[in-house]
């Protein structure tokens, strides 16, 4: 057993000897393919050294070198030390003091050559307790090189931490200026849409999905026109039906006495649009499994609000219904809208 340690620590010598020639005694390349080699070359490298130390390590409990550790989980002990240690100098390793920029020089400057001290301090440590163990040597001469195998892991492990936590947070602040300028666009788009010919556009920024200040500035906009409840009717009886259906599953009108026909042959024209759409579908990408959700529950959500009204929907969603069931060349995915209609058929 400690030949076949032996063995592996003198692999682990070898491997960290070349690490520390390519590392330090070498300029590293700046560019092309030969910087994608370099990296590549370390990865494997800091890969061989944790195998070997690894296979040594285990070789030493087998002896009993770990015998001076306190505690009944022994094992545990080692293997998430072990794990520490090789976490810290893989991460120095590869991070060859790069993403330390903001910390003080002289702590970069020892971070960055963590890779040349702790691997043989560690071979050393593994080399005597493998050979002489733990009674043979002064305690000091071993736990020292592990505790500081330890304290570089806890070391990698807070600025891992660190960097991940500054990149959310560069992340949260691109995602928020993205969204004002989204949402500042938006309200640009209403403020300028013309009301006479295009306020059908402004309908899906009164959806109650949508922020409430667009909401309300579309609402208002809309609101603008003297006959917008007109134009809504008008739009529910043609091929803009959809829209229309997003603006009243959301929100009130003045008066309801308008719609309730029109409502009904919006439903029958939003079922006709969607066979339409089934027999353009070519695949499963195009027909996907959520597909036309928004528009059955925007139709049914309109329905909500002129039911009584003299008007009975359920033919009309009978047939928004049979639309679904259009024919494809291809196998039709089980589309989510389907057991809500029906839901909704049974109940009517």
């Amino acid at each position: 057993m400690i030949l076949l340690g032996n063995i592996f620590l003198g692999l682990a010598a070898l491997v960290f000897w070349a690490l520390f020639n390519m590392m330090f005694l070498k300029t590293p390349p700046r560019g092309g393919d030969a910087v994608v080699g370099y990296a590549w070359a370390l990865i494997f490298g800091v890969l061989a050294f944790s195998i070997c130390l690894s296979i040594v390590t285990a070789v030493i409990g087998k002896l009993g070198g770990f015998a001076w550790s306190e505690g009944n989980a022994k094992t545990a002990l080692v293997v998430t030390g072990l794990l520490l240690v090789l976490l810290g100098n893989g991460f120095f390793t590869l991070m060859a003091g790069e993403g330390t920029g903001d910390l003080p020089p002289f702590v970069r400057q020892v971070f960055r050559y963590i890779p040349a001290v702790l691997p043989p301090l560690l071979i050393l440590a593994a080399g005597l307790l493998l050979n002489a163990g733990p009674k043979g040597v002064p305690a000091l001469s071993y736990q020292l090189p592990i505790a500081l195998g330890l304290l570089t892991g806890i070391a990698a492990i807070a600025l891992m931490l660190v960097q991940h936590s500054r990149q959310t947070a560069v992340r949260m602040k691109a995602e928020s200026e993205y969204q004002d300028q989204f949402q500042i666009d938006r309200l640009r788009q209403i403020d300028t849409t013309d009301l006479s010919t295009n306020i059908v556009f402004l309908f899906v920024f009164t959806d109650a999905n949508q922020a409430p200040i667009v909401r309300e500035r579309a609402l208002a906009r809309i609101k603008m026109r003297p006959d917008w409840q007109e134009e809504l009717v008008r739009r529910l009886q043609n091929d803009w039906a959809p829209e229309a259906f997003n603006f009243l599953a959301s929100n009130e009108v003045d008066n309801k006495d308008l719609f309730p026909e029109a409502v009904r042959e919006g439903i029958l024209i939003q079922a006709r649009l969607i066979r339409e759409s089934i027999r353009k579908c070519r695949g499963d990408y195009d027909l996907y499994q959520g597909r036309y959700s928004w528009e059955v529950e925007r139709v049914l959500r309109t329905i909500d609000r002129f039911q009584g009204m003299g008007v009975d929907y359920r033919p009309a969603v009978v047939e928004l219904r049979k639309a679904l069931d259009e024919p494809t060349s291809f196998k039709k995915p089980k589309l989510y809208c389907i057991p809500v209609l029906d839901k909704w058929l049974q109940k009517h």
